[in-house]
């Protein structure tokens, strides 16, 4: 190492070593608070040493790095320290002080002798006027010997490790919510800083730093390097294209992601190239597009991997999870899908999203008759008024997205009814997940947020069944030996999960008859656990949606189901009774208004459920359905749509049969996102000496947004 590097290294080796030397400046003394704070990291990292000494050396993760720099040509000491970046600027000293004279800070007697203790917010509490930025918000660390060559996206071909330092500009490029904004708290804006120091092997040593701990952090394991794009250049309105080279383009090229865009030109083009063309260079699947294009493309992967296994399209034995996650890019007329995991439809939020890695499954519904597997469905599946809307609205294409507004306006006054009989598996009732159309808690139901609790469950139960169940590649060897399964009631008493728990738990079955005689159809359970029956539901109805999420949009911030989580493996059966046009536009109302709640009006009943069955009353044997198809799309006759029976809008597209199974399947795909945040206000806290440090930005669940 060169004498005449001024910096700090703390490795937590074999040898361990310190080496410390300080920057003379007569103009300028240290932080007493920051440098506290220094001393607690340097002591703790210190006896984490002596207790970890057989660590290796190859592991960056506990170094500490304590530096000055300058920025925007004032002084700061900088702190690399754990998974965290803490700079604060540097206070002129005194009159009373000496001209060379500098505050020395002892070391505390006091320090954590564990690593664990290392990590905590407790021993990492910096100075007041601190600025701290987490290793998860990083998209990328550059260094120049301009400050506009270090603004630059990162080279492919790096320079010889032997060859000598000249940068003297350290740029980091990280994102930050605006969690104080009174417009939109979710949304994500990319933010840089630049630092100076006039040594350029100090500037070298931060940036192999940084790039080693955003390699070995868990969410740098899981960010994108090569990424499949499909553009689709026709949804919502018509500016897929624009969105794409604007927003998110310079984006993709700041993080050194090689994207591969395909402009689609035609309709199932994605899912015929899903099906078809060789994935296996690629990270990810992102499109740019509305609700419908995400459809396209979460069908695609699915059914490619029912093809992989050479398992049944149309009445496979279980449903594969894919292996590629999916990026989302709004470019539609709602984008219901990227508002409901995002709480925003902001284009950058999306994309930034996508650069910073973090993932969380995604519930997708599977929509099938009673002879064959149709579709899946990401937002929502509803019969009835929408279903109208859609149908109708393919006579007016020509009328681009405002045919969703006449046919809407067209199918309300008309206010039609359909006589239908329903049948759920009602799941348990739960504190936080009342039923209709009586509430039996007192608490409202808890809504789906980022680090959502019941969400975390399911993902970790998720993880336990896939240890006490077949896997997909043992699922054909398990058939022959049905019986070396044990018992689901024994695992689960030896598990002692909760009932709640339990449901979420539940295995798929290991068979599936062809042709089946009970109200269920294809792909439900036929021998149902104890204390659980099916609910038969008839009447005439308004509307019937199956929502898998909660359908929020700008013009309805709470959407159709508020409550609906986004993978908790459960789907919000929503039922409105036909009425009179007043209660109709009441309905309207409480899903526009962000205090509304369809649970408080009485002709609406939602249920939580898992899977619901769908029939017409008196409905003919031979229908207009294309049963079969996994593309199902009306043909519109020229006299209308048939007024005894509706249609059923999934995901924008119009299926038409009368006898629909739909079934919630628990974070089968892996979606770029950390979830929506909160939108109450914070409360009045007593401010505290010693400030807490965040473990990320997106642990604040609350925000400054008004109602």
């Amino acid at each position: 190492m060169d004498k005449q590097t001024p910096y700090i290294s703390f490795s937590l080796t074999t040898h361990f070593s310190i080496v410390l030397q300080t920057q003379s400046d007569p103009n300028m003394t240290q932080s007493t608070e920051f440098g506290k704070s220094a001393a607690v990291a340097v002591s703790a990292a210190a006896a984490a040493a002596a207790a970890s000494a057989s660590a290796s050396s190859a592991d960056c993760s506990t170094d500490v790095l304590l530096n000055n720099f300058q920025l925007k040509k004032k002084s700061y000491r900088v702190l690399l320290h754990g998974q965290r970046v803490v700079w604060e600027r540097l206070q002129r000293p005194t009159k009373s002080a000496a001209h060379n004279e500098t505050v020395k800070t002892p070391l505390p007697d006091d320090v954590p002798t564990t690593e664990q203790q290392l990590g905590s917010n407790a021993s990492c509490s910096y100075g007041e006027h601190s600025h701290i930025l987490h290793m998860d918000d990083i998209i990328s660390v550059r260094r120049g010997d301009t400050k506009q060559a270090s603004l630059q996206p990162p080279d492919l071909e790096e320079p010889p490790a032997d060859a000598k330092p000249t940068a003297q500009f350290l740029t980091i490029n990280y994102a930050e919510r605006l969690s104080k904004s009174k417009v939109d708290c979710n949304r994500w804006q990319l933010r840089r800083i630049t630092f100076y120091n006039a040594d350029a092997y100090i500037v070298r040593q931060w940036e192999l730093q940084l790039l080693a701990r955003l390699a070995s952090s868990p969410a740098g394991g899981q960010r994108v390097r090569r990424l499949l794009v499909f553009i689709n250049p026709y949804g919502g309105r018509k500016a897929g294209s624009q969105t794409y080279e604007r927003y998110v383009r310079p984006l993709f090229q700041l993080a050194g992601i090689d994207a591969t865009c395909i402009t689609t030109q035609r309709a199932n083009q994605i899912r015929d190239i899903l099906l078809t063309h060789d994935l296996s260079c690629y990270d990810a699947v992102c499109c740019v597009g509305g609700d419908g294009t995400v459809a396209e493309v979460i069908n695609g992967l699915v059914f490619r991997r029912i093809r992989e296994l050479q398992l049944d399209e149309q009445r496979p034995a279980y449903i594969p999870r894919p292996s590629l996650p999916v990026a989302v890019i709004p470019a539609g007329s709602t984008d219901t899908i990227v508002y409901s995991m995002h709480g925003t439809a902001d284009v950058r939020t999306a994309a930034i999203h996508v650069l910073l890695g973090q993932r969380r499954g995604l519930d997708v519904c599977s929509v099938s008759n009673s002879r064959s597997l149709l579709r899946f469905c990401a937002s929502v599946l509803s019969y009835g008024y929408l279903g109208d809307v859609a149908a109708e609205s393919e006579q007016y294409r020509w009328m681009g997205t405002k045919r969703y507004e006449y046919s809407g306006v067209k199918a309300f006054l008309s206010n039609r009814g359909y006589d239908a009989e329903l049948h759920l598996l009602e799941e348990p009732l739960e504190p936080e997940t009342p039923q209709s159309p009586v509430s039996v808690c007192s608490e409202p139901p808890s809504v789906c947020y980022a680090n959502c609790q019941r969400c975390s469950i399911a993902s970790s139960l998720q993880e336990q069944r896939s240890s006490l169940f077949p896997t997909e590649e043992e699922h054909k060897e398990q058939h022959h030996h049905p019986k070396s399964l044990a018992p689901t009631a024994s695992l689960n008493h030896e598990l002692q999960l909760s009932a709640s728990e339990t449901a979420l738990l539940r295995p798929r079955p290991s068979t599936l008859p062809l042709q089946q005689s009970t109200p269920a159809a294809y792909g439900s359970d036929l021998s149902l656990r104890s204390g659980e029956q099916w609910k038969i539901i008839r009447g005439n109805f308004f509307m019937i949606c199956g929502a898998n999420i909660t359908c929020a949009c700008a013009r309805s911030p709470n959407g159709i189901s508020r409550y609906s989580h986004l993978g908790d493996g459960c789907l919000d059966l929503i039922l409105v009774r036909k009425t009179t046009l007043l209660n109709n536009l009441r309905f309207l109302l409480n899903t526009a208004g962000r205090g509304g709640d369809i649970r408080s009006l009485p002709f609406v009943e939602v249920y939580r459920t898992r899977k619901f069955n769908f029939r017409t009353l008196n409905a003919p044997q031979e229908n207009y359905s294309i049963a079969g198809s996994r593309q199902p799309i009306a043909q519109s006759n020229s006299d209308g749509i048939n007024s005894e029976y509706s249609s059923w809008n999934c995901d924008g597209e119009v299926v038409t049969d009368l006898d629909v199974t739909m079934s919630s399947h628990c974070q089968l795909i892996d979606v770029f996102m950390r979830g929506p945040h909160s939108y109450s206000k914070p409360r009045k806290l007593v401010v505290s000496s010693a400030p807490t440090t965040p473990a990320s930005s997106s642990d604040n669940v609350y925000c400054c947004c008004k109602d």
